[in-house]
């Protein structure tokens, strides 16, 4: 097992110590990696960190370094700076699950730690460290992309565990069986805040009152720390799975700009005919349920979602809540409560606790719900609406058709990527997405070298940060000026990819009344209205992994046609 130390600050270019490893480092200039932050056009001053992965010996295996960023009023703290965190695996609980990585809890703060899986068949053994330190590389890339505040620093951890078989037999008790196929096998990993909680920033007097207080390795007070104890009410959060949200029958190009590909130019037979009018996401549908994973077709079309039309929306929002799969999950102070394997009366009981002030039934508490989340999507941070209430808007009840086969048959309205709002988290998560419409028919994963791409697309986003940091102050413009001026076709791919399949986390706490006028000024952005009930919310988008290079094909293309010919068979079966 490697073992992975950091120096960081301006310390990090002398001697590096530690009780088993005395090493001396020339530490290269440091660049002044600038990020195209959003709407104020704020410049970070950056410290470099030097991240040193060695071996069980304490043989080096590598050494980089990597610009972090930080707040100009923040006060450095030596024994602060970016460190792995020692975290016992008594600390730690099973909180949920993708394809690549289980998310544990760790009790005691307000932290999360991200463990990367690996499949059980591998023979192999174990990933490399040297990877964590370019999965870093690259998530502070894709946090360049986005507003940001809508994407937290990371911290590096580390179980401590003795037995990765016995850690791993523990966890088989809560996960899905679906899921048992890959396992833990590194104890190295990626600590985040733990979104399932509120900011301390957005709470009252900054959420502690001027007084910190310290984890055993992490200020919970200065990040995300919140004891959910003494809060008036339960804090909330909801992830969703966006997914990909255009389409390619999507018209949306000026006459100046290159028109988007299209089915035609990507050589996919498959598509042409019944499947042309479904999108990625609905085809896929039918591939699942063709392999059994998922036992019902979903409702949820996710360009209904990027649409940015209100009732359009909602149906979206409806029918994940319908059919969360691995899509759509509810957690209160950080415990699930609603999820594809909870029956549908635990989220109503959610709503009535949230709502129990107040005389509404059982149908109106969900359509203030699902109206939450379409205003927390739609929202500009920026901008102060703690007094602007919206108004609740209402979809009509599904009626019971005769015909069942009429959602099969049903095509996915195309978009117009102008709706949304500019500053928002969907048009920024749609903006990085279309880098996978825009390049599809022109990428060669081949010209890309298997690890060294992370490297290179750093050292780029580093060179952009210098170019840009005295032009641009708006964050849309550069990224463009990021994308067309240092990207290739397939970084610009990867990069897109890796967006397809991020997640969003809506957390939300409601508010008492006049509970407002005790919160700071940075919350009153974060308030949204809605006929007269006020929730302190944020936004957080996560799951900013890097793609494989063959994601094109095998993945993405690949999936594409198995799909449209899962969904061709089914339609065949129906109609017989």
């Amino acid at each position: 097992m490697g073992k992975i130390n950091s120096y960081s600050g301006a310390d990090a270019g002398g001697v590096a110590l530690e009780s088993n490893c005395l090493e001396h480092w020339r530490v290269p200039v440091s660049r002044r990696f600038v990020e195209p932050v959003a709407e104020l056009g704020r410049q970070w001053p950056l410290r470099p960190t030097i991240i040193r992965v060695s071996d069980a010996e304490d043989r080096l295996i590598e050494q980089d370094q990597v610009v972090c960023h930080r707040e100009e009023d923040e006060e450095e703290n030596e024994e602060d700076r970016d460190h792995v965190a020692a975290i016992d695996e008594s600390r730690l609980e099973y909180r949920a699950e993708g394809n690549a990585n289980i998310v544990m809890a760790v009790q005691g703060s307000r932290y999360v730690l991200r463990l990367r899986k690996t499949d059980v068949a591998r023979s192999d053994g174990k990933d490399s460290p040297i990877d964590l330190v370019r999965f870093i590389k690259y998530t502070r890339v894709m946090a360049s992309l986005f507003s940001e505040h809508f994407v937290p620093e990371l911290k590096l951890g580390r179980v401590e565990t003795y037995d990765l078989d016995a850690f791993n037999k523990k966890l088989v008790e809560f996960r899905p069986v679906t899921r048992l196929d890959k396992e833990i096998r590194v104890r190295d990993g990626i600590l985040y805040p733990d979104v399932a909680f509120l900011p301390a920033k957005l709470g009252p007097y900054g959420g502690c009152g001027g007084v910190q207080q310290r984890d055993n390795f992490v200020e919970s007070c200065t990040d995300y720390g919140q004891d959910a104890r003494s809060l008036p009410s339960s804090t909330y959060c909801v992830e969703i799975k966006p997914k990909q949200g255009w389409s390619f029958l999507d018209g949306n190009y000026t006459e100046e700009e290159e028109p988007f590909p299209n089915c035609d130019s990507l050589a996919l037979p498959e598509l042409a005919g019944t499947s042309g009018g479904k999108c990625r996401f609905c085809l896929f549908q039918y591939l699942k349920l063709q392999r059994k994973t998922i036992g019902t077709i979903s409702k949820y079309c996710p360009l209904d979602l990027f649409s940015g039309k209100p009732l359009r929306m909602l149906r979206a929002i409806k029918g994940l809540i319908g059919a969360p799969q691995n899509n759509f999950k509810l957690t209160k102070n950080g415990r699930i409560v609603y999820e594809e394997t909870r029956e549908k009366c635990m989220l109503n009981r959610v709503l009535k606790e949230i709502f129990q002030r107040d005389q509404q039934n059982k149908e109106r508490r969900k359509t203030i719900f699902m109206n939450l989340i379409k205003e927390t999507l739609l929202k500009d941070y920026s901008v102060n609406e703690a007094n602007s209430d919206r108004t609740l808007l209402t979809i009509r009840k599904d009626r019971k058709k005769k015909d069942k086969n009429l959602i099969h048959e049903r095509t996915c309205s195309p978009i117009n990527y102008q709706f949304l709002p500019e500053n928002c988290a969907l048009k920024q998560i749609q903006d990085v997405q279309l880098l996978v419409k825009s390049n599809l028919t022109t990428v060669q994963p081949d010209k890309l070298r298997k690890h060294e791409y992370v490297d290179e697309l750093y050292e780029k986003c580093v060179d952009c940060g210098e170019d840009c940091s005295n032009t641009f102050i708006d964050s849309r413009r550069s990224l463009s000026h990021f994308v067309e001026q240092y990207l290739s076709p397939e970084e610009r791919y990867q990069l897109g990819a890796t967006a397809l399949d991020c997640s969003i986390m809506i957390t939300f706490r409601r508010l008492a009344d006049r509970e407002e006028e005790s919160l700071p000024a940075v919350a009153q952005r974060h308030i949204i209205s809605i006929e007269g009930i006020k929730f302190l919310t944020n936004v957080t988008i996560t799951d900013l992994d890097p793609k494989t290079l063959q994601h094109v094909q095998r993945k993405y293309l690949g999936q594409l046609r198995e799909s449209a010919v899962a969904y061709r068979e089914f339609l065949s079966k129906i109609k017989r």
